[in-house]
């Protein structure tokens, strides 16, 4: 059975609920069932009563049996942006986490110690019935052919995109049932002809509305288990939960020992640990602050890419600037648009449209000159335009909010909301904590102390009288994954609804220690090493089956 890959909502695009609530979600409705959805990417840009979002499509698959459809409160305006731009923020605005260690542990056998340094045309809009569904608009974006649609009756929607090669399923349906009385449009999205999934692009929409809302029922129908859910709020003030819990893990559970990027890949399990002991319907703020150049200077420029085009564009030469435009601008869109302006005879390779020579005794200069022209309206549209547009989201000095959740399918039954909080304090990126180890007549004594952007500053959270570990010790897990759970708003400072109160965690050793063991662990720190991640892992799956 093939399976269908597909990131950021397999329902993703924005939409309102009601005049007032935007959404932004979509399904992926495909000839073979199970899709597979591992994530959802989204950003939203609120301006006034009007929302720009952003959403992001990874989907793999065979193009002519991609199909997504999204419900909107009416027809948007549609564009496309990049997927680098997704790349490059996510990155930019992730989460870091630094352990300053102080002092030194004992030596081990080897005299070593532990304490290191670490663009859119509209085909003739028409309105036309067709077994009680509705043809708003027929629209040609970028890769996609898209058409809105409209109905009073689920039944006569499902129908039609049964019809329309959208296997929808029986919970399709049920899904679909309440946005189609709430009187919503749907959007609903294939590659054109010709395009290979490769060609897919994230989705740009502008409509009216007030408020962000993610239809995430819509997406139960291919969620993965604990799928990550990513979003930026972009506004002049600090995004917020409007109907979800705002939830703080318990960074004593974070692996502060083996480097930030462990740190962070622990950081994202510990928020599914935490979501899951909250209820299963909660966010956590990664970020929340102002856009500076530490965030700009990540993203692409559009004007740089410009240029780049129009620096090889003075060349004479078609077949040259062919091959340097080729290599410059290496995307899918790119490479199929060579393949349609310049076909290739069986057996040939790809690595002609790379080099001048090869396509000058290939094909004509008429054939050149023609495929030169399309080539750079193809590289301005599918790339230049799509990065100016997202970047256009982003603007330096604008307010940022990166929240983060993992949810399941059976989680999914109400769509987050969002709202603004001008009065709530930023939240830095970096995460900070001490390692203050010495070495004692009883080996190596330490502690842990949180630090800057934990939000418990000067907290010491474990101590230790052996061996530094590599993971965080087992002993934490006599504390719970959440620190604070609370209710957020738009006009009051947050509602705790749960605050723990935590004692640091002891870390023991025994007098049979040693202290040859891998990484200078002893027998039992490095079993105790396996046994926390062998301890985590039953856990979740407890959780996970309860």
């Amino acid at each position: 059975m093939r399976v269908f890959r597909l990131s950021f909502s397999t329902i993703a695009l924005i939409v309102a609920l009601s005049p007032n609530i935007a959404t932004a979600c979509g399904g992926f409705f495909c000839e073979t069932l199970p899709i597979d959805q591992a994530g959802e990417q989204i950003v939203f840009k609120q301006e006034g009563d009007s929302i720009t979002a952003m959403v992001r499509i990874l989907y793999e698959g065979d193009a002519e049996r991609f199909s997504w459809i999204v419900p909107v409160p009416s027809a948007p305006e549609i564009s496309v942006g990049s997927d680098s731009t997704f790349d490059q923020l996510e990155f930019a605005t992730r989460p870091q986490f630094f352990l300053e260690r102080r002092g030194n542990e004992c030596a081990a056998d080897d005299g070593t110690t532990g304490s290191t340094t670490g663009g859119v045309s509209v085909a003739d809009a028409f309105v036309d019935a067709e077994g009680g569904v509705t043809i708003e608009q027929t629209l040609s974006v970028g890769p996609f052919e898209i058409q809105v649609v409209s109905s009073e009756n689920p039944d006569d929607l499902a129908i039609w995109l049964t019809d329309n090669n959208y296997d929808l399923s029986d919970r399709g349906r049920e899904l679909i049932e309440p946005y189609v009385l709430e009187g919503m449009q749907f959007v609903a999205v294939k590659l054109r002809s010709g395009e290979s999934s490769g060609s897919i692009q994230p989705l740009i929409m502008k409509y009216k509305s007030d408020q962000p809302m993610i239809p995430i029922r819509l997406t139960s129908i291919a969620a993965q288990d604990d799928m990550g859910v990513l979003v930026w709020v972009v506004k002049d003030a600090r995004a917020v939960p409007d109907n979800y819990a705002h939830v703080i893990p318990n960074y004593t559970h974070l692996n502060w020992f083996a480097g930030s990027r462990n740190a962070y890949a622990s950081y994202q399990s510990l928020i599914t640990d935490a979501m899951n002991e909250a209820g299963g319907q909660g966010f956590a703020t990664d970020l929340a602050g102002r856009i500076d150049g530490s965030i700009t200077g990540f993203l692409f420029s559009a004007n740089e890419l410009d240029g780049a085009l129009n620096s090889i564009d003075v060349d004479d030469n078609d077949a040259s600037f062919i091959a340097q435009a080729a290599g410059r601008f290496q995307a899918p869109t790119v490479l199929t648009a060579l393949q349609n302006l310049l076909p290739l005879r069986a057996g040939q390779d790809t690595n002609i449209y790379f080099d001048q020579f090869s396509l000058q005794s290939e094909f004509t200069a008429e054939q050149l000159a023609t495929a030169r022209t399309e080539l750079r309206s193809v590289i301005v549209s599918t790339q230049i335009e799509p990065v100016r547009a997202s970047n256009a989201l982003l603007t330096e000095g604008s307010y940022l909010t990166r929240l983060y959740t993992t949810l399941s399918a059976d989680e999914m039954t109400l769509d987050p909301t969002f709202t603004f909080n001008a009065d709530m304090p930023d939240q830095p990126l970096s995460r900070n904590a001490v390692l203050q180890a010495s070495c004692g007549d009883n080996g190596t004594e330490w502690s842990l102390t949180l630090g800057a952007g934990t939000g418990r500053d000067g907290e010491v959270v474990m101590i230790g009288n052996s061996d530094i570990p590599i993971v965080a010790p087992p002993e934490v897990l006599q504390q719970e994954f959440t620190y604070r759970i609370e209710r957020t708003s738009a006009d009051a400072m947050p509602e705790v609804t749960v605050q723990a109160n935590y004692q640091p965690v002891q870390v023991g050793a025994t007098e049979d220690d040693s202290s040859d063991g891998l990484f200078g662990l002893g027998a039992q720190g490095l079993a105790s090493s396996f046994a926390v991640l062998i301890a985590l892992g039953l856990r979740r799956r407890r959780r996970n089956q309860a």
